[in-house]
């Protein structure tokens, strides 16, 4: 019988090391390794959903998205709204249509050391190769400009960038994003932003990187904002509209459109009300925030401290990885920070996005864990 094969491009590809950990923790383990914020639905989106389901035809949507939508997230950027947004299923299906759409094999793209561990396994399976550029450990995570420059070759295609950054917490500032744009400029490297914890800032909203005339692709949802995980709801927005239209045709064939019940929710979520719903969510991740902080200070934990909720980078005693799989034994689910690239080596990411008493558990036996073992 003739056997059926596994793609050449899926050959390398394996389950996530965050989706390693949460599977292979105790069933009652606390999880701050997961990249969600586990908050309930803000009652403005359950009522507003209720509504939804009750009066709304939910049939199919332009593969675009409800224009309607498409004009409030350009209201959202205070940028005209030319058919230059794609809304998808969530930031991820975004990011991959985007990369389907420009990247080609052999292309190199650029991405950060350390980021969120999907940009290279997406750029992989297109058969383009990833080239890292440093985020300094040693300079508190600063773009390290010299390693950027290195990094750059004739067959630079694309940058992927997360700002505010997973797993550090940390926004780009404006010396490291106009560095950025010039060099993507002289050297016509397009650039991808996953901007999708720009909301979650604690003092001051990051730079977007979309008030640029450079070929920009911004990526972003609200599934991180506004609690909305599990309705799969983001988009693709660009200054130029033909940036965009690649990703439409692309998006069109992967989900023909992104879940119109989540559309409808999504137009509500960026209404004013569903903004001061938003603001409650910066509230509790404030606090716990400080919860977190204060504990692990006050323990004499090193972290790197984060403008941009939910991620703390905490700075371990040994081995990152038998760090967090000795603390999964014990009910703690925490990333590696190597899992983001060489440079998170020593650290783990933690998520304070949980329930309060969840949170102070957890942290209480993260420091004990500190304090007492060296791995």
């Amino acid at each position: 019988m003739k056997e059926i094969r596994v793609a050449d491009h899926m050959k390398f590809v394996k389950k996530s090391a965050i989706r390693q950990l949460v599977d292979s923790a105790p069933a009652d383990a606390i999880n701050l390794g997961l990249g969600e914020i586990q908050f309930p639905l803000p009652e403005f989106l359950k009522q507003k959903a209720a509504e939804i389901i009750n009066f709304k035809n939910i049939g199919y949507s332009t593969n675009a998205g409800l224009i309607e939508l498409r004009k409030a997230i350009c209201d959202y950027y205070q940028c005209e709204f030319n058919d230059n947004v794609c809304i998808t299923a969530g930031a991820e299906e975004a990011l991959f249509a985007a990369l389907f759409s420009y990247i080609n094999k052999g292309d190199e793209v650029l991405i950060a050391n350390p980021t969120f561990l999907a940009y290279k396994t997406i750029v992989e399976m297109l058969g383009a190769k990833v080239s890292s550029f440093s985020l300094d450990p040693q300079n508190e995570f600063a773009l390290n400009e010299n390693s950027l420059r290195i990094a750059i070759t004739d067959k630079t295609k694309a940058m992927i960038l997360c700002n505010p950054s997973n797993p550090l917490g940390i926004a780009l500032n404006d010396h490291e994003i106009d560095l950025i744009i010039d060099i993507c400029r002289k050297n016509k490297i397009l650039i991808i932003v996953d901007e999708v914890y720009r909301e979650l800032f604690l003092d001051e909203r990051s730079r977007s990187f979309l008030d640029t005339d450079l070929d920009t692709i911004i990526i972003s949802s609200l599934s991180k904002s506004h609690c909305m995980s599990g309705w799969r709801i983001g988009w693709a927005i660009s200054q130029k509209s033909e940036l965009i239209a690649p990703i439409i045709k692309t998006h069109q064939y992967i989900c023909t459109c992104a879940p119109v019940i989540s559309q409808f929710l999504a137009l509500e979520a960026l209404s004013i009300e569903g903004m001061q719903a938003k603001e409650e969510i910066r509230i509790k991740l404030a606090e716990n925030r400080k919860f977190a902080i204060d504990y692990l200070s006050n323990a004499n934990i090193e972290f790197l401290l984060n403008s941009s909720s939910p991620y703390l980078f905490v700075k371990v005693n040994g081995d990152d990885w038998k760090v967090a799989e000795a603390l999964s034994k014990m009910g703690v689910i925490v990333i590696p920070g190597s899992a983001f690239g060489s440079n998170g080596k020593g650290f783990v990411r933690i998520n304070y996005g949980i329930e309060s008493d969840k949170l102070s558990k957890s942290i209480i036996i993260l420091a004990k864990f500190q304090k007492e073992i060296i791995l």
